[in-house]
């Protein structure tokens, strides 16, 4: 760290902070007390007395009062395209805990909407409803005969629709399941409405109304808008796979000075192989890969979609789910090995990061194996490969992990959404293999946070919390998963700025607070480092600055 024996020559800073621990996040992890910004960048961070040097006339002194002042927060994969679902019937079980209230706020919404037009809802998620199953057509179909319907799991992977959502999308009763794509059946084996997978590609995405510019606009508006309010300044978008995806982004940074940072990630994987004619596949087909762009927005890693989801428990597991009494179900892959090994190969050739998602141990396996057959095909410079996800391992999978050398994209906020009964449920003793963030750690492995919103919360202290504490949500009374698996805050810290600014190559400038790097900061309302590890999550950010200006301040 910087001493104050430096030159009488000294550049006035814009903003000075002192008077609290400033978190560096730097190579040795210090804490200063004070910190200089000018010209969006840190001027300079260290000793009180040699930060001062840079206070002018028109210096803007910040006394923190004690609270921490750390680097912006980033959020690693996040699906800032569903920014608009934000209108969509709210079915989350802190909305709709019973399979009753979803049909009742799906009949409100009918009430409301035209004779014909879709009706769309968010968040329900099996497991935490009280009736302990997935909502289905003949469920919605009384309160909806004149409207399609079609409601989002809370992991977006899977879907329920009524009968009129069925047919619209061209599923009668003796379609069959397409590869990778199961649909939940009844005993005469007619589709019921839920389904999960690929069934998105083969029906739902092609027959579900498209947002248009405006509305993306909106919402990646008031997406930028609620990031900021948590601290983060950076945010890899997880899926883009549409034009209007990435206009909508050029158009608001037109307009005024970013408040986000946007690493975008193209899929150009649908269903069982490539779409070279879709947007994310012509992206792919232009010869840019990942980091072209500008600071504010750049291409990321390549994604794709390796099997199914923990929430709709089609997640691919080495042994059967523990809560199946047929002892068979193992989950289902969206992709054969061939395929992934195909498209590491291509990613290894074309200079593109790999971000595969993936979520039970099979995945993960079937993961790593191709990120080493597409290295043994094509030698290229570090590209960072990630895994995005990955809750469910084995200690095999672990050290093959770490052998390889791959990032570990996770975001904590999910042990919360899958809860205690998914968690024990799906995998029983074997639970102690779930969110191994401190054997990761200790194997070496690279880990990155986020949120996956909107399956998780986008609070980054929520999900610093969990990966302390590794604990489930209040609602089941802060349960412990695994408390051997928690790590310190200061490596939590780390997870959710230095380590994702690494995984996009932009540790250079981002990530930590060091000298010569973008002023992109969180102002908390305490000291993170002195409050108990269980108060974390209640902490809260009183101020967001990127570039040195300041995008949020919390009222009152």
């Amino acid at each position: 760290m910087a001493e104050s024996n430096v030159s009488t020559s000294v550049s006035t800073a814009d903003i000075v902070f002192v008077g609290g621990p400033i978190v560096t996040v730097n190579p040795r992890d210090e804490v200063a007390e004070a910190l200089a910004v000018r010209g969006g960048n840190i001027l300079r961070v260290g000793d009180r007395a040699y930060v001062e040097q840079t206070v002018g006339r028109d210096t803007e002194v910040v006394d923190l009062k004690g609270r921490a002042l750390t680097p912006g927060f980033i959020d690693n994969h996040i699906h800032m395209t569903n920014g608009p679902q934000r209108h969509w019937v709210d079915c989350t079980y802190a909305a709709c805990p019973s399979i009753a209230d979803i049909v009742a706020a799906i009949e409100e919404r009918a009430a409301r909407v035209k004779p014909g037009d879709w009706i769309l809802g968010r968040g329900f998620q099996a497991t935490r409803l009280t009736d302990r199953r997935n909502p289905n057509r003949f469920d919605l179909d009384p309160v909806s005969p004149d409207h399609p319907v079609g409601i989002s799991n809370r992991e977006s992977m899977g879907w329920t629709f009524n009968t009129m959502g069925l047919r619209r999308m061209g599923v009668q009763d003796d379609t069959p399941d397409p590869p990778g794509g199961p649909m939940e059946r009844d005993d005469q084996d007619r589709p019921l409405g839920p389904m999960w997978d690929n069934t998105r590609t083969v029906f739902i995405m092609p027959t579900l109304p498209k947002w248009d510019v405006n509305q993306l606009m909106d919402g990646y508006s008031w997406m930028a808008g609620e990031l900021n309010r948590y601290g983060v300044t950076t945010a890899f978008e997880a899926a883009i796979r549409n034009r209007m995806d990435t206009v909508a982004w050029q158009r608001l940074h037109r307009q005024a000075a970013p408040s986000l940072g946007v690493v975008m990630g193209p899929y150009p994987v649908h269903g069982e192989g490539w779409d070279l004619e879709g947007a994310a596949g012509k992206i792919f087909e232009t010869g840019f890969a990942t980091n072209f762009g500008t600071e504010w927005l750049k291409l990321g890693a390549l994604q794709v979609g390796i099997d199914g989801g923990v929430i709709g428990q089609t997640a691919a597991l080495f042994e059967p789910y523990s809560n199946d009494p047929t002892g068979k179900k193992l989950g289902s892959f969206r992709l054969t090995q061939e395929v992934i090994n195909d498209f590491m190969a291509q990613c290894q050739a074309s200079d593109w990061q790999a971000g595969l998602i993936c979520h039970g141990d099979h995945g993960i396996h079937r993961s790593l194996e191709a990120i080493a057959h597409g290295r043994e095909q094509v030698a290229a410079h570090d590209l960072r490969h990630r895994l995005e996800h990955a809750y469910l391992w084995n200690p095999r999978v672990m050290d093959r992990m770490a052998e390889l050398g791959v990032i570990w994209n996770t975001q904590p906020p999910i042990l919360e959404s899958i809860g205690s009964e998914g968690i024990h449920g799906q995998w029983g003793e074997r639970a102690r293999y779930a969110f191994p963030f401190k054997s990761l750690t200790d194997r070496g492995v690279i880990i990155s946070g986020g949120s996956d919103w909107p399956v998780g919360m986008y609070n980054p202290l929520q999900g610093i919390d969990i990966l302390v504490n590794h604990r489930f949500g209040p609602e089941e009374g802060g349960e412990v998963l695994n408390a051997d698996e928690g790590v310190s805050v200061l490596q939590a810290i780390r997870i959710y700025t230095y380590n994702c600014a690494y995984t996009s190559f932009d540790e250079g400038r981002t990530g930590s607070l060091e000298e010569g790097k973008r002023a992109d900061l969180a102002l908390l309302s305490e000291d993170i480092l002195g409050v108990a590890p269980t108060a974390i999550r209640d902490i809260e950010v009183d101020r967001t600055y990127v570039d040195g200006r300041l995008v949020h301040e919390r009222s009152g």
